[in-house]
């Protein structure tokens, strides 16, 4: 097929290499198109550059929207140059990016309106998944257009739920993963602080904690990381922020409390607020070492 990527950050542009190495002919935009002419640079497999949104819509068979947030969802669709514009015959716009379940509507709504169809297919997994094509996906739109996309969202994950028509409810099944994302990554953190601020090797920490029932896929794979202070970047802290903040204001139009999430949410934005916006989410453990008048979890010194 003839796939265009809107967005290549993190997620972006791993989803369109592996689309590329499956044999489909790959698109890309990127509102910063130096982003997406390094991305076709930097391999050795074709990958077209787009001048606009609309030049995919036009031109491919499906287009994945992969940006950060409902205006750029916004812009790229329904903007100067957007997807709507002079888009191809049966078109299918599968948005990957992560909104509130009312947004997720209004957007599908607007397709709708101009004639075109569109999945939502929020995503699960960080970059290594999406390079290997083992994330795992939530899809909710019309049972035809999801059918129409079903093989592309197979390239590119170990599993696909689709949950039904209600474009919202993809939305809040993201949010809830993410809040819990949010609320272990956090909860190793002040582990670690804690180990660390009573004068024991963060390493020892980590070990013993993966030894147990309670290990996580965090724990494991982050956990030594972030003890020896590396946060190499999977998903950004302000991506964090901005899911949180999504979530508590759905939990809120829907009458619920999340007192836990609030708190998270509360921490996690003092860390954007301290710096720490471009850096992975884990780095909230940096937040906390500084909070507590250390500089990093090493032995020596503060």
């Amino acid at each position: 097929m003839n796939i265009g990527i809107v967005g290549t950050g993190l997620m972006g542009s791993q989803i369109a290499l592996r689309l590329a190495h499956k044999g489909h002919k790959v698109t890309v935009f990127n509102r910063d198109k130096s982003k997406a002419e390094k991305l076709r640079s930097a391999n050795s497999i074709t990958l077209g550059v787009a001048n606009q949104p609309s030049d995919i819509g036009c031109n491919c068979d499906i287009a994945l929207i992969c940006v950060k947030d409902y205006e750029a969802v916004s812009n790229v669709s329904f903007g100067k140059g957007g997807l709507i514009e002079n888009p191809k015959a049966d078109l299918v716009v599968i948005q990957c990016s992560t909104i509130a379940p009312d947004e997720s509507h209004k957007i599908a709504d607007l397709y709708s309106s101009k004639g075109i169809k569109m999945v939502s297919v929020p995503i699960l997994g960080g970059i290594s998944a999406a390079e290997s094509g083992e994330l795992i996906l939530i899809a909710a739109g019309d049972k035809t257009d999801y059918d129409q996309s079903e093989s592309i969202l197979k390239d590119i994950s170990k599993q696909v739920f689709y949950i039904g028509s209600n474009h919202g409810t993809a939305s809040i099944l993201k949010l809830a993963v993410n809040i819990n994302i949010s609320l272990i990554a956090l909860a190793l953190a002040e582990g670690l602080v804690f180990v660390k601020g009573n004068k024991i090797d963060p390493n020892i920490f980590v070990k013993i904690f993966n030894c147990t029932y309670f290990k996580t896929g965090i724990s494991e794979n982050k956990g030594p990381k972030i003890a020896n202070d590396d946060y190499t970047t999977s998903f950004h802290l302000m991506n964090m922020v901005k899911d949180l903040n999504l979530a508590l204001r759905t939990a809120h139009n829907s009458g619920l409390v999340l007192p836990t999430t609030t708190s998270a949410h509360t921490v996690y934005r003092a860390s954007e607020v301290f710096g720490l916006s471009n850096m992975d989410y884990t780095s909230v453990a940096s937040f906390l070492l500084k909070l507590n008048g250390y500089n990093t979890f090493g032995l020596s010194g503060k």
